[in-house]
Order: structure tokens, then C-alpha cells, then sequence
């Protein structure tokens, strides 16, 4: 079946555009905190006196237990406390979060509740979904 001209270079223009989008998608997956949005590099800065003031609480504690518990959930060993692991650990983490949640489509941005996990983010779902939202929207 061929499709009139019309439809055609719709169907060609609907095309480019996911390919656009995956190819940009893939771009900031391989260059993690190249492509961040300008609001995500404002809040990056802030990242390091956030970890600082973090591993200091963490740090100067004398509930053992709570330590115990902020240092698995870093992932880290008890052997292996300082301040600067611990803070650079931290820092890591909020500078991956806010990465990720950045990728995110503006309506679907939620609290970063991946902070401590290495679930799997299926942003290619979100972008298809987003895609059809846009096209739904504009009729194209």
C-alpha cells in the first residue's frame, strides 16, 4: 500500500522526531552530567556542601547503629569511613539523582526515591508515551 504524499511525510516527519529524541536520550545516558539542564547544574552546585554537611551529621553521631545503617545504605564498609569517602559517596548519589530526574519529562518529575537503588529507569516508555501525548495534542 502506498501512502498519499501527505500522510507520508507525516509518517516521515513522526519518524525523525523519535529518532531525534532516542538519539538524544542515548547522547545523555553515555555523557551523564554533560547535558544537564540548566536548573540541574544550578542544583549541582549545591551538591557538595550538601554531601558535606550530610557525612558531618552521619559522622559525628554516636548512635552507632544509625551510623551502621547510613554507611550500608551508601554502600560503603565500616573500614572504610572518613570523612571524604563519605562525602564523596554522597555527593556521588545526589549528582545521579538529580541526573536522572532531569531526563524526566517536567510533568513527571517526582522526588528522587532512587537515591539508594540501581533499579532500571525505563525512560524509553516515558518518552513514547510522551511522544503520543505531543501527538494526541498537536493532531500530528
Amino acid at each position: 500500500m502506498i501512502l498519499p504524499c501527505r500522510e507520508s511525510s507525516q509518517v516521515d516527519r513522526s519518524l525523525t522526531r523519535k529518532a531525534v529524541k532516542l538519539a538524544l536520550y542515548e547522547l545523555k545516558e553515555k555523557n551523564g552530567g554533560v547535558l544537564l539542564s540548566e536548573h540541574a547544574l544550578k542544583i549541582c552546585n549545591y551538591a557538595p556542601n550538601l554531601a558535606k554537611t550530610i557525612a558531618g551529621l552521619i559522622l559525628s553521631s554516636n548512635d552507632l547503629s544509625f551510623k551502621g545503617e547510613c554507611i550500608s545504605l551508601l554502600g560503603l564498609q565500616f573500614q572504610e569511613i572518613n570523612r571524604e569517602v563519605v562525602e564523596d559517596c554522597i555527593k556521588e548519589k545526589i549528582i545521579s539523582a538529580i541526573g536522572i530526574n532531569d531526563r524526566k519529562p517536567q510533568r513527571t518529575r517526582e522526588a528522587a526515591s532512587f537515591l539508594f537503588g540501581n533499579e532500571v529507569i525505563q525512560e524509553l516508555d516515558t518518552l513514547d508515551k510522551e511522544y503520543e501525548e505531543c501527538q494526541e495534542a498537536f493532531g500530528s
